[in-house]
């Protein structure tokens, strides 16, 4: 009997060990005993499983035993206890929500008292841009006509988001843009017709075409303010609109002059820096959405900036004798609006706490 009985205890010592290396069971334990109404028993049991590296608890089971333990505290009236295992439990899964149908309105209430929202959030976006001229004025070198055109450019880099509120945050970016442009200027002369014809028509021929292909990179800083239109949870829309500034790193143009009854200059580039203004500012309206990937946010938006500074000056609009003279082309005085499209994605990072209430 003595050997039966020994084996019966290493026995039930053994199950209780085996038992305490599943998390799941400890869960399930700790649910019992919680049901039960034994709520002292669970922090010395929840505590221990916690810091037992060999249980090997999955981010779920944690937040289940915390969920529990805080629980268990607000009812033993422990509020200081309450707000520790909450906190902990919420640094554990920062996207944790109660469900305010099932669970009990006061550990609903306690989770409102804590700051639950991301401090700031981190990424990158890439995305490409139409970029159009809008002339101000224009003094043509000859007679004939002049034409902006918008090309495709591309751009990217870092943003950052910092919310203020749950509808409005404040974004910064660091961007590389590239824009381009063409100015395709005809030129052209007036023909009377034939002199000896008893009657003189007159006519516009063109005499040459010349095609300037401009690529201009910028490192530009959006600062935007962006409201959220929807609380919709997979997909929450946004407008958002601010101010970017821009910086030029460099201008350039490639130029082709095709003339009707002479030989045509062959392509050729040239820096556009010194007639280029280095800071360009912008007003900048867009609207998109985001939805949760992950611990982030996959970003889509549409902007549109209107530029509120020209980009060259009429004291350096002739600087380039070569462009004038070789290429029978100028530039008007313009500023620059794009179109751009852009994706991204953004990482959440959190810094949960007790919020000070007055």
């Amino acid at each position: 009997m003595r050997k039966l009985a020994i084996l019966i205890v290493f026995s039930i010592l053994g199950y209780k060990s085996l038992a305490q290396t599943s998390c799941a069971q400890t869960l399930r334990l700790a649910q019992s005993i919680y049901d039960q109404g034994r709520l002292h028993e669970l922090e010395e049991l929840i505590s221990k499983s916690l810091k037992n590296p060999a249980m090997a608890c999955s981010k779920v089971e944690q937040v289940g035993l915390l969920k529990l333990l805080t629980l268990a505290n607000i009812y033993l009236e422990e509020p200081k206890k309450a707000d520790e295992s909450m906190l902990t439990l919420l640094n554990t899964n920062p996207y944790f929500e109660p469900n305010k149908d099932v669970d009990p309105a006061e550990f609903v209430a306690l989770y409102k008292t804590f700051r639950t929202q991301p401090v700031f959030r981190l990424g990158v976006k890439f995305g490409v841009n139409l970029t159009q001229p809008n002339v101000n004025s224009f003094n043509p070198v000859s007679d004939g006509n002049s034409k902006y055109e918008s090309k495709l450019g591309i751009g990217g880099g870092i943003v950052a988001e910092l919310p203020i509120t749950l509808k409005w945050k404040l974004t910064g970016e660091l961007l590389y843009q590239q824009k381009r442009f063409t100015n395709t200027a005809v030129s052209n002369y007036i023909s009377s017709g034939d002199e000896s014809s008893a009657s003189t028509s007159v006519a516009t021929i063109d005499y040459s075409i010349t095609t300037a292909a401009e690529t201009q990179n910028w490192i530009s800083f959006p600062l935007l303010a962006q409201y959220e239109i929807s609380d919709n949870r997979k997909i929450i829309p946004f407008a958002e609109f601010g101010i970017s500034t821009d910086f030029l790193l460099s201008a350039e143009t490639s130029v082709e002059r095709k003339r009707v009854s002479n030989q045509s200059i062959d392509v050729k580039s040239f820096s556009l820096n010194p007639q280029r203004e280095k800071i360009n500012v912008s007003l900048v309206l867009g609207a998109g959405a985001r939805t949760r990937i992950a611990s982030g946010y996959l970003i889509a938006d549409v902007r549109y900036s209107y530029g509120l500074t020209q980009v060259n000056t009429l004291s350096k609009l002739y600087d380039n004798q070569q462009l004038l003279f070789d290429y029978n082309i100028n530039d008007g005085i313009f500023s620059l609006n794009s179109l751009f499209f852009n994706i991204g994605y953004v990482q959440n990072f959190f810094k949960p706490k007790k919020l000070n209430r007055k």
